[in-house]
């Protein structure tokens, strides 16, 4: 395929209709030169035709794996360790901290957390590496962290659990050599934070297999892509499996104004059930 050649815009309605039906996006006009860039650039390598075949072999919907393939293409993987730093903090301070002290308590010292479009897995190890280090002093504690994404690259990566140096960099030295250690030239999570996490492949659009109640759910930085009644469908979802008292964190471009929801905000972004 010539690399100058562009989409049409009904090529860009067929893409905009496969992740809108597929995985909920919303691929608004603005998205079509992203779209553009990407398709076109993945179309260099691809065995198809042209375009036309490619989105036709998708729309058949007989091949989960080219299906999955496209959404990599699609998705943007942004992430890093402790990324809006005051979330976290927030759980150290009134959650994790209580339950270090006694003062909370939950059933069976269980703690359950959901992160929701782990990317790579940046999210969900942060939240591993607070538990622990608030925790782990009180014995007993069994921490358990789902971590999901749809992307075939984001699971894989955030299932593995290494991490070049540019990720890991600004972390306090202490907190690396607590957490991480260096190995084949990447630093990788270790066993006690990988124990606490599980790594899963889930599509938010189709059905759930877990059940909760879980006591924190991100799902930040997800919802930019859906439209609004699609992101208040998945935020009561969410809610559903959130014990009363429980966390519920979204990205700090995203609200739940406008929705008759029963939580309470606690700061930008961050909310209580």
């Amino acid at each position: 395929m010539p690399a100058t050649e562009s989409l049409t815009q009904r090529q860009f309605d067929r893409i905009a209709t496969i992740a809108k039906h597929r995985w909920g996006l919303a691929l608004t006009p603005q998205k079509r030169q992203l779209v553009t860039s990407r398709l076109l650039s993945f179309m260099r390598g691809a065995p198809f035709e042209d375009v036309d075949a490619y989105l036709a072999h998708l729309e058949a919907g007989k091949d989960e794996r080219a299906l999955l393939s496209f959404f990599d293409t699609l998705s943007t993987n942004v992430t890093s360790f402790f990324r809006d730093r005051a979330h976290f903090d927030y759980l150290e301070r009134e959650l994790f901290t209580g339950l270090a002290r006694g003062t909370l308590s939950l059933p069976g010292r269980r703690l359950r957390m959901w992160s929701a479009g782990c990317s790579t897995g940046c999210e969900p190890y942060t939240m591993a590496m607070v538990a622990y280090d608030r925790l782990e002093s009180a014995g007993g504690w069994d921490v358990q962290i789902l971590a999901t994404d749809l992307s075939n690259y984001a699971v894989e990566e955030a299932s593995a659990g290494a991490y070049e140096w540019d990720s890991v960099k600004d972390l306090p030295r202490e907190t690396l050599r607590r957490h991480f250690e260096e190995r084949d030239g990447r630093w990788r999570v270790r066993p006690h934070l990988r124990q606490m996490v599980k790594v899963g492949q889930l599509n938010l659009m189709e059905d759930w297999p877990m059940r909760g109640p879980f006591d924190v759910i991100f799902c930040r930085n997800v919802m930019i892509y859906f439209d609004g009644p699609t992101r208040e469908r998945l935020v009561r979802r969410f809610l559903g499996l959130l014990r009363p008292g429980g966390v519920f964190a979204v990205g700090s471009a995203e609200t739940l104004a406008g929705m008759d929801l029963d939580v309470r905000s606690v700061m930008p972004s961050l909310y209580v059930k």
